[in-house]
Parts: C-alpha cells; sequence; structure tokens
C-alpha cells in the first residue's frame, strides 16, 4: 500500500482526539475576548486536529500534543491574528499561507477567515509531498473547498508561474523575516501585505532591523499582541 492509502482521510471514522484541545481553546477566546467558534469553525478544527493526531506519528507534522499547549500556542496563536487579517484583506480578497506544514496558522485562519468572507479564497502553500498530502486529506474533509486549496511547490517556484498574486501571505516559523520578505514579496498583489508571527524576545529585533535594511522602514510596522496564554507576542507587516 502507498502511504496515501495507508493514513485515515475520514475524520468522522477517528476518535475525538480533538475535544479537549477545543474545550481548551474556547476558555482561551473567552479570555481574550475573540469570539467563540461557530459550529463551522468548530468542524474545520476538528477535522484538521483529528486527522492530525493520525498523521502526525508517521510524517512529524508537530511537536505541540498536550491540548492545553496546542490550544494556547497553534490554535489562539492563529485567532488572535483574525481581526488584523481582515482590516487587510480587501473584498473578494485572496490570503496564502506560506510553508503550512501541518496547518499552523492556515487551517485554524481559514475556518475563520472563510466563515466570516465567503468572496475569500485561501491557499495553504507547501513543498514537502507528504505535508501536502497530509493538507489535501483536511481540505478534502473541510467542506471548504474549492475556497481552500493546496498549493504543492516551493514560494519560490511559484514567482513565475502563480495563478494569483495574494493580498495577504501568512507565515509562521517559516525563515528569518529578511528572507521571507524576500520569498513573499513577489507573490504579494500591489498593495499586498505579509504577516509573520514572531515570538517577542527570540532574536526579532535584529531580524526586523535586517529587514527593513532591505525594504525600507516605511515597508515595515509591528502589531503586539499581549494575550494571557499566547507564546508568540507580535506581528511583523510588510507592506507589498
Amino acid at each position: 500500500m502507498t502511504e496515501r492509502q495507508q493514513l485515515p482521510t475520514d475524520p468522522d471514522k477517528l476518535p475525538p482526539t480533538e475535544r479537549e484541545s477545543l474545550d481548551a481553546l474556547d476558555t482561551l477566546l473567552r479570555s481574550a475576548q475573540l469570539p467563540q467558534l461557530s459550529a463551522p469553525e468548530r468542524r474545520v478544527m476538528t477535522v484538521h486536529l483529528r486527522l492530525l493526531d493520525a498523521w502526525n506519528p508517521f510524517i512529524n507534522l508537530t511537536r505541540i500534543e498536550h491540548a492545553n499547549e496546542r490550544a494556547s500556542r497553534h490554535l489562539l496563536d492563529a485567532l488572535v491574528a483574525v481581526p488584523l487579517i481582515d482590516e487587510l484583506l480587501p473584498s473578494g480578497g485572496t490570503v496564502a499561507d506560506l510553508g503550512s506544514g501541518g496547518g499552523f496558522p492556515g487551517a485554524p485562519l481559514a475556518a475563520r477567515l472563510l466563515a466570516a468572507r465567503p468572496e475569500a479564497t485561501f491557499d495553504l502553500i507547501e513543498a514537502t509531498g507528504k505535508k501536502a498530502r497530509f493538507l489535501d486529506a483536511v481540505v478534502a474533509a473541510s467542506g471548504l473547498a474549492p475556497r481552500l486549496r493546496v498549493v504543492h511547490a516551493r514560494a519560490e517556484d511559484l514567482v513565475s508561474h502563480a495563478p494569483t498574486r495574494y493580498d495577504v501571505i501568512t507565515a509562521r516559523a517559516v525563515a528569518p523575516l529578511a528572507e521571507l520578505t524576500r520569498i513573499a514579496r513577489p507573490l504579494l498583489a500591489a498593495g499586498g501585505h505579509l504577516v509573520a508571527w514572531k515570538r517577542d524576545g527570540d532574536g526579532w529585533a535584529e531580524e526586523l532591523a535586517t529587514a527593513t535594511s532591505l525594504v525600507g522602514g516605511d515597508a515595515i510596522r509591528v502589531h503586539r499582541v499581549t494575550q494571557r496564554g499566547l507564546d508568540r507576542a507580535l506581528f511583523v507587516l510588510v507592506s507589498g
């Protein structure tokens, strides 16, 4: 059997391993004064987390497995960016998550953004074949296709033949900010934005200085997020 055949693709046939994480997320969302999960959002996150738990032992999608830690460092970490992205995203806008890997932050972001923006589209860009196949399984079961799709490619290879330019590109733990800016800017639409997650106090100031020297200080601004239970404390935005 091939790996694609061996690993499960139907989350409804898997145990409800997501429940503790989603219960913890509900508490964190209340504390952060963010909207609770709607039924469609909860369904997408259920699909994602069940498949993640089933695939992770075989292809190493994440090292974070404890329910509370997953709720804060993966789910809340993604959702606190939604109000910011919503401000940046025009009507009918296009979003891409660069180096989506195990689906963080892309899958939680897509669950919330696409629920609120029925005209928007969201791409999960992933270069590694095994991880792209995992994301394909998530998308197929999510009910969000074709507005949510997987692009199996290196970002650098998309520049010459990408079918779209994105209004917002998100990236977390992909590359230092200067390198990330170099990779992402050619994929941005005019006036688009790159939103990059950086952990407070983890060398981000040096990364910011290096990136600023390449693109200019006016192109970059820092948006701080300070929420209890949130591991990453800020977002760096680069205008395209």
